[in-house]
């Protein structure tokens, strides 16, 4: 995924091996921050950690 979107809003797209990081964040954006990967964070799309 080189769009750093994810999500079902964009054709289902994972974050797993996103060079922006392998968190879905619950906007649909792909990241390794803690905004990305805790809180809302979309698990089907990604890591999560929160």
């Amino acid at each position: 995924n080189e769009n750093q979107r994810c999500g079902p809003k964009y054709k289902g797209l994972s974050c797993a091996r996103s060079k922006y990081g392998s968190c879905c964040s619950q906007y649909g954006w792909c990241g390794s921050t803690k905004d990305h990967c805790n809180a809302g964070c979309q698990s089907a799309f990604g890591t999560c950690t929160g």
